[in-house]
C-alpha cells in the first residue's frame, strides 16, 4: 500500500474525526463554506515546503550544529528548548516536535538528559513559540484567514504572550544538574546549497500567500513545482492526515455550532474578552485547539481572547494539541526503558501546572 495512505488509514486522529465527521453530514447540518479553503490551501502548502526542508537535512543539520557547540547538559537542554520555541514559529509546532525529539534521543547517548522533562518542555514552547507567526500552526492560520487581520494586528496580539513564554524558558533550564560534557556530531549528509537557495525563495513565496500578500493558489504552485524540481520522494513523506484532520474537524464545528443548545450555550459565554478567554481554554481541552479556534470564531469576535485561549489551551490535556499526541507517538518510537503510561502521567502534570500559570498571565494580558 502507498505510504502516505497508509500512515492516514492507521492514524487514529484521522479515523475519530472522519467517522465524526461522516456522523455530522448525515445527521447535522453542514455546508461547503464551513471549510475554509484558505486554511487548507495555506497548510497544505506548508507542508510540501517543511517536508523539503526535512528532506534536504537543513533542519536537522542546524540543530546538531548549534547543539554540538554546547559544553554542558544545562546548556544543551537550553538550546534545545530554543530550537523547540524559534523553529516552531518558522516551521509549526508539530515540526519542531517531529524534528527534535529524535535529535534528543541521539544526544542522550552522550549526555544524561531527563526523557520525559525534556520532551514535555519541548513540546510546551513549542506550543508557545507557535503561537508567535501567523504560520506557526492551523489555529493561526485560519484566524488569520476568517477575521481577516494583517500581520501587524496579530503581532500586536502574538507578541507580549511570546516575550512572556520567552523569559519563562530562560529560567526552565535552571531546574536541571549542569554537567560539562562535550558533544561533536559527525555530520555525514551533505547539503546542496544551491537546492537549499531555491527552497528558501520558495518559502518567501509560500509565506507572502499565507499572509494574504499574494493570492495563496499561487503558494500551493510554487511549493508544489519546488517539490517536483528538488525531490519528488518529498509527496510520499507528506502528513496528508493532518489536512484531512482538519477538514473533518471544519465538517464536525460546522454540524455542531447548528445546534440550538450548543449556540445559545456558547452565545452566553462568549459575549465578553474574559469568558471567551475561559471558554476557548477550557474547549481546547477537550476537542483540541485547532477546532475550539474554528468553533468559537462562529460566535464571537473577541480574536484577542480566542488568540489566548486557544494558544494557552494547547497545554493540558494530550488532546489539547496536535502536537502533544505527536510527542507520545515519537516518545513511543525512541524509548525503550518507560512505559507510555508513564509519560502520560508526567507529561500531563507538567502541562497542567504550566496551563494554570499561564491562564492567569492570559488574565492579565486581556486586563492589560
Amino acid at each position: 500500500m502507498f505510504n502516505p495512505i497508509k500512515r492516514v488509514l492507521t492514524d487514529p486522529t484521522f479515523l475519530i474525526t472522519v467517522m465524526l465527521s461522516a456522523f455530522s453530514l448525515i445527521f447535522g447540518t453542514v455546508k461547503t463554506s464551513d471549510i475554509d479553503a484558505k486554511t487548507i490551501l495555506s497548510l497544505s502548502s506548508l507542508l510540501i515546503i517543511v517536508a523539503l526542508y526535512h528532506e534536504l537535512g537543513i533542519l536537522k543539520l542546524l540543530a546538531d550544529y548549534i547543539v554540538s557547540k554546547c559544553h554542558g547538559t544545562r546548556l544543551v537542554f537550553l538550546v534545545l528548548l530554543l530550537c523547540s520555541y524559534f523553529g516552531s514559529m518558522l516551521f509549526t509546532n508539530d515540526v519542531a516536535i517531529l524534528t527534535l525529539i529524535p535529535i534528543f534521543f541521539s544526544i542522550r547517548k552522550y549526555m544524561a538528559l531527563p526523557p520525559i522533562l525534556t520532551i514535555s518542555m519541548l513540546v510546551i514552547y513549542a506550543n508557545l513559540g507557535s503561537s508567535i507567526t501567523p504560520f506557526g500552526n492551523p489555529q493561526n492560520i485560519y484566524m488569520m484567514s476568517f477575521y481577516k487581520l494583517n500581520i501587524l494586528s496579530f503581532l500586536s496580539m502574538s507578541m507580549p504572550l511570546g516575550l512572556i513564554s520567552l523569559v519563562t524558558l530562560c529560567l526552565i533550564p535552571l531546574c536541571i544538574k549542569n554537567k560539562n560534557v562535550k558533544v561533536a556530531f559527525q555530520n555525514t549528509h551533505r547539503i546542496n546549497w544551491q537546492q537549499a537557495s531555491l527552497l528558501f525563495l520558495a518559502s518567501m513565496i509560500v509565506l507572502l500567500g499565507i499572509l494574504s500578500l499574494i493570492p495563496v493558489a499561487i503558494s500551493l504552485f510554487v511549493s508544489i513545482a519546488s517539490a517536483l524540481i528538488l525531490s519528488r520522494n518529498v509527496f510520499e513523506k507528506i502528513d496528508y492526515g493532518i489536512i484531512l484532520t482538519i477538514i473533518n474537524f471544519f465538517i464536525i464545528v460546522g454540524a455542531i455550532s447548528r445546534l440550538t443548545f450548543v449556540h445559545d450555550l456558547l452565545s452566553i459565554y462568549t459575549q465578553n474578552n474574559r469568558s471567551t478567554f475561559i471558554t476557548s481554554t477550557i474547549i481546547s481541552q477537550v476537542i483540541s485547539n485547532v477546532p475550539a479556534a474554528v468553533l468559537l470564531s462562529k460566535f464571537t469576535h473577541n480574536v484577542y481572547a480566542v488568540f489566548l485561549g486557544v494558544t494557552i489551551g494547547g497545554l493540558g490535556t494530550l488532546v489539547a494539541s496536535l502536537a502533544n499526541l505527536l510527542a507520545l507517538r515519537q516518545y513511543t518510537i525512541n524509548s525503550h526503558n518507560h512505559t507510555s503510561f508513564q509519560f502520560f502521567k508526567q507529561f500531563t502534570l507538567l502541562n497542567i501546572i504550566f496551563l494554570i500559570i499561564f491562564v492567569f498571565i492570559g488574565l492579565l494580558l486581556l486586563k492589560a
